[in-house]
């Protein structure tokens, strides 16, 4: 009986191969991520990429800095200092322009007071300043070399409104920077005079960076995204390949019994519940090559005690058969007698068959090959069934040459299969009367036929058998290593036996 054991494994292993999967251990949510990162690639790391550049390449870069910080810095550092010094005392702010004028020595400083004089003036460092007077107003210059140029700045000694708007209107755009503020209120008069300060713009403005450079290095990061990108792909689809192909190896692997060996299951994902549910297939087939051979066993026993309980009625069946013989019978009576006992043959031959079945399939069944004339055995087997294809009224064609076949075979063996085949002509191919026995070249083999002029495979013969004969046929056959080839068509049935360079080399 099988064991109720591998039944509840079953049970247990087909519960655990339904559970269900977290989302996030799935195959799916993987590439669902990777989809992802490919879908914002270019939105989020292209923008991202650029202000890593920006903030810190150019920012980190301090040999770019400007000295003097940019326009903005210098513009409100100059209003706050002007603002500070509202209500100062000329000397005081003098003093304070001083202190700004060394820690910018580069820049030029003056200041016009409230009666639009010029009373305190700081030239920077490689300016080069000269004195003019034209029509009683002198007139200060300084000359400044920015870019390879000169440029010029003209400071009066007394200022007018014409004086203040021209100068006012230049300088918004020139070079130097030109900053002015009233001191004390910026944009706004306080009757304290206004202070200017000039700035070359060079020691404001920041190099230009270097394009080519700047597109190298976004093109460069940009790869070395991409690459990283590859890179993950191909190692997600190779580990899932490596998976698979670990997998179908071990599909095509048979362990000892002809069945796969399980598979290590080491993630829970997708093809997880793949190995598992390969697993729950092979401890099935296992269970079942058990249970096969448990019922295999139990059928060959079921058929040893039965061919053997058999004979016993059967040997006291016949005696008593044999004791009617010596009465005296009617030709009825004595009819029904030999019909009687032929069945008592047919039965006989039957237990036979089972038992010959049974050694076969189990191995027991003992077989002494020998170099043998076949063609010498075919003639006395069928000279034994020459009697009863007379009485059949068989038209007997026996064409066999003269020189010896010689195969390796169990000469026992052979005449089994031989008889096996001769009662199979006799039971389904009566209807055309006829056998023939003769030989026959088979890929340079020499091939024993036997045919019928029955109706073949393709019709059902009016007596059927149990199928026994010719499995012991093809049993016995395949132990002996010799071939078998069956043509069946509206002439009837053709069977060949042939050794196919083979013979005598039993199968395991």
């Amino acid at each position: 009986m099988p064991d109720p054991s591998n039944r509840d494994r079953g049970v247990k292993r087909s519960f655990l191969g339904k559970r269900k999967m977290r989302f996030g251990r799935t195959l799916m949510s993987r590439y669902i991520l990777l989809i992802l990162a490919a879908v914002l690639f270019v939105p989020v790391v292209l923008p991202i990429t650029s202000i890593i550049y920006v903030v810190v390449v150019n920012n980190t870069n301090t040999g770019n800095t400007a000295p003097y910080g940019d326009v903005t810095k210098i513009s409100n550092l100059w209003t706050r200092e002007s603002e500070k010094l509202g209500g100062a005392t000329s000397d005081e702010i003098n003093q304070r322009m001083a202190q700004l004028h060394h820690k910018y020595p580069k820049s030029s400083m003056y200041r016009v007071d409230q009666n639009g004089k010029t009373v305190f003036i700081l030239p920077g460092e490689d300016v080069v300043v000269s004195e003019l007077t034209v029509d009683g107003m002198t007139m200060t210059t300084m000359k400044w070399t920015l870019d390879h140029q000169t440029t010029e700045t003209q400071i009066p000694s007394k200022w007018n409104a014409n004086i203040a708007l021209e100068f006012m209107k230049e300088a918004s755009y020139r070079d130097p920077l030109t900053v002015v503020s009233f001191v004390g209120g910026d944009s706004e008069d306080k009757g304290q005079g206004f202070m200017v300060i000039e700035v070359p713009r060079y020691l404001l403005q920041k190099p230009q960076n270097n394009w080519p450079m700047e597109l190298l290095y976004l093109g460069g990061l940009m790869m070395i995204i991409f690459l990283l990108f590859i890179i993950m792909s191909i190692l997600f689809f190779a580990r899932i390949r490596k998976r698979l192909i670990r997998l179908q190896t071990a599909m095509i692997t048979p362990g000892k019994e002809g069945i796969p060996l399980p598979v290590e299951i080491r993630r829970s994902d997708e093809i997880g519940q793949l190995e598992e549910s390969f697993n729950e297939m092979v401890h099935q087939l296992t269970d079942s090559r058990h249970r096969e051979r448990e019922e295999e066993q139990l059928r060959k026993r079921l058929v040893a005690g039965l061919s053997h309980d058999l004979r016993t009625p059967l040997t006291v069946i016949r005696g008593h058969m044999h004791s009617l013989h010596k009465e005296p019978l009617s030709m009825a009576a004595d009819t029904s007698l030999r019909r009687m006992e032929a069945k008592m043959d047919d039965l006989s031959g039957l237990i036979d068959n089972m038992l010959s079945y049974n050694l076969l399939t189990s191995g027991k069944y003992t077989l002494k090959l020998e170099q043998k004339d076949v063609l010498r055995i075919v003639r006395e087997t069928a000279a034994a069934w020459y009697p009863v294809w007379e009485k059949e009224q068989f038209e007997i064609d026996i064409d066999l040459p003269e020189e010896p076949l010689i195969w390796q075979v169990d000469e026992q063996g052979l005449r089994r299969v031989l008889d096996n085949l001769f009662q199979n002509v006799i039971r389904h191919a009566v209807s055309g009367k006829y056998i023939g026995i003769s030989t026959e070249q088979i890929h340079g083999e020499t091939a024993l036929v036997i045919h019928d002029r029955g109706p073949g495979l393709q019709e059902d013969s009016d007596t059927k058998g149990t199928g026994l004969g010719l499995s012991i046929v093809d049993l016995l056959i395949r132990e002996m290593g010799l071939r078998k080839r069956v043509h069946s068509s509206e002439n009837g049935l053709r069977v060949f036996l042939y050794s196919g360079g083979e013979a005598g080399k039993p199968r395991p």
